[in-house]
């Protein structure tokens, strides 16, 4: 099994996943644009299916495209409308499964109220999850089309926070620099993401990209750290709980 990460450098800086499975099966998550997709499947390979996180534009605007070329399933959130769906998602639900891999639906609102991540395992164990919007390097999605803070606030705390170490993350877009200066705007003492954002400084972000696994998402994204002194004192929460913190984090980060 491999996964191939297409970087689109549009202003909303989107990630296209293709996962290719030993038996030759190629699931295409959130197809920006058409023609990166069709260039690495070239003459040879054919797609087995579409996947849309969720039903806003940038995640699903080359499904059309694709569909001319590979006539395939396309899944989606069952609530979720995206162009050529055929497939309604709920959580839990398989998509593929063969030997030792497996991809499932996980639901997970916020973002909006119809976004689904897909989580990869290996005999039967978490491996990678594909989070579209719902979750970020540093950071989570905002709310603002047809999403809920409450609803992904209950998201991350119930679901990401039990998520083992090791879980590799892949994201719907690359915010990583921007996620990271604004953590040393509210938690500066966070040795983790100050040497991570010094890392990535001289790097070109348009060429070179992380994939971070959850043990290094606790260390750097704040939006798992609500607990922490210094977070909760910035924003004089100091005696609120998790989800107040949470909250405005999200607001703040809105307007960053």
């Amino acid at each position: 099994m491999k996964v191939h990460q297409i970087f689109f450098k549009n202003t909303l800086r989107n990630f296209c996943y293709l996962i290719v499975f030993d038996d030759g099966a190629i699931y295409c998550i959130d197809p920006f644009n058409a023609s990166e997709v069709l260039d690495f499947l070239g003459p040879d390979k054919k797609l087995t299916g579409i996947i849309n996180t969720h039903d806003h534009c940038d995640h699903y605007s080359g499904n059309d495209e694709l569909l001319a070329s590979y006539p395939c399933p396309v899944y989606a959130h069952e609530k979720a409308e995206v162009p050529g769906k055929t497939h309604g998602l709920k959580d839990g639900e398989i998509l593929y499964q063969n030997g030792s891999w497996s991809l499932s639906a996980v639901d997970t609102p916020g973002h909006t109220m119809s976004h689904m991540c897909l989580m990869l395992k290996k005999d039967g164990n978490p491996h990678a999850l594909f989070t579209g919007d719902c979750f970020f390097n540093a950071g989570v999605g905002n709310c603002h089309n047809g999403g809920n803070v409450e609803s992904m606030y209950k998201t991350i705390s119930e679901i990401f926070s039990q998520y083992p170490d090791e879980l590799l993350i892949y994201p719907g877009h690359e915010y990583l620099k921007r996620n990271l200066e604004f953590t040393m705007n509210i938690e500066s003492d966070n040795r983790d993401a100050k040497e991570f954002l010094e890392k990535i400084s001289t790097i070109n972000m348009n060429e070179i990209f992380f994939v971070n696994n959850m043990q290094t998402e606790r260390k750097i994204n704040m939006f798992l750290r609500l607990k922490q002194h210094t977070i909760k004192q910035n924003l004089k929460l100091d005696h609120s709980d998790d989800k107040a913190v949470f909250l405005k984090l999200r607001e703040l980060r809105n307007k960053w």
